[in-house]
């Protein structure tokens, strides 16, 4: 009788649609600017930890009404080291890309992204270290995930094309992080969690990498005053980034071809499976490819790095002004 009873409960469950998972993202959109925007200022960093659970609540919500299978729409698996050695070499490869269009960007609109930066900062490090953890990496790992991952890629999947998919979840991802000069870091980062969801179909390795990416700056914004912060935040906004600053970001870049090559091959391998790292009839072409794009970030950062070096002042100039602080503020946000 009880699994007569669940067998007609499975196929009741209904398929998420684009419009459920569009739908949530308005209303969430929506809520920034109402709701959401007076619980942050009103509450600082337990605004945010109430706003992580306003999105999961959106996400459950939408998901019952809609008829949704939960099991499939948050589907949690028992995870495999080789899934979990992967997805933390996926995260070092997309940060290790991002990292580069960040820093152009930030030489370009210094003061953007540095005034947003600088703010954010002050308010992670208004609680102790363990509280802003849970609030800034542990919640977003598991409430927003639950929401980008979970209603919104699901009622995606009707689309097939997994590139599609891919694209539409990092621009918006993109949009959800609200600033136009963050937009392309977070759409590439959305685009690398949304393949690894599609990849795995486990949720528990886009929450580890979500995590990741939340740790670090985290953990990299105690140890510092806010005076110093601010001061070093406010001397990048009006001195820029300088040259030589930039060319080491941008070398950075050529860790990333091989790094995400290597997580992919070992977030597709499966237990028992032997699975050649290079494809025999492809071998050729990947490893050619791959140190090409290895390469050229490499020459065009160094290129940058000597000149910034010998040719431009502002570097020099930052030195003298305050070392320590002013790195640490590069730290801070960008790495």
């Amino acid at each position: 009788m009880e699994n007569g009873y669940n067998d007609f409960m499975n196929t009741h469950k209904k398929k998420l649609k684009p419009v459920h998972g569009i739908l949530l993202f308005v209303l969430v959109m929506v809520s920034y600017y109402t709701i959401i925007a007076w619980m942050q200022m009103r509450f600082g960093m337990f605004g945010l930890a109430m706003t992580e659970l306003y999105l999961l609540l959106l996400s459950v919500g939408i998901t019952v009404l809609a008829g949704g299978d939960f099991a499939e729409v948050f589907p949690v698996k028992k995870p495999s080291w080789s899934k979990i050695f992967g997805t933390l070499l996926l995260w070092a490869g997309a940060y290790a890309l991002v990292l580069p269009a960040t820093m152009v960007i930030a030489w370009l609109f210094p003061e953007q992204m540095f005034g947003t930066s600088s703010a954010l900062n002050d308010i992670i490090a208004s609680v102790p270290l363990l509280v802003s953890v849970f609030i800034t990496a542990v919640m977003p790992a598991v409430c927003e995930e639950a929401m980008h991952r979970g209603v919104i890629l699901h009622s995606l999947k009707s689309l097939k094309r997994e590139w599609v998919i891919v694209l539409i979840m990092g621009i918006l991802f993109g949009l959800f992080h609200g600033s136009v000069w963050r937009f392309v870091p977070t759409a590439l980062l959305g685009g690398a969690l949304s393949w690894l969801m599609l990849r795995t179909e486990n949720m528990v390795y886009p929450a580890l990498f979500h995590f990741a990416n939340n740790f670090l700056p985290t953990l990299l914004s105690f140890g510092q005053t806010n005076s110093d912060t601010a001061a070093s935040a406010e001397y990048l906004m009006e001195a820029g980034i300088p040259v030589a600053a930039l060319g080491i970001y941008v070398a950075v870049g050529c860790a990333a071809p091989f790094a995400l090559y290597t997580a992919g091959y070992l977030i597709r391998r499966e237990k028992g499976r032997k699975v050649p790292y290079f494809p025999k009839e492809h071998q050729t072409f990947w490893i050619v490819f791959l140190t090409v794009c290895s390469v050229v970030p490499a020459m065009i950062g160094g290129i940058l790095f000597l000149y910034g070096v010998f040719f431009d002042d502002s570097l020099w100039q930052m030195i003298r002004q305050s070392p320590i602080e002013n790195f640490s503020v590069f730290l801070t946000n960008f790495l």
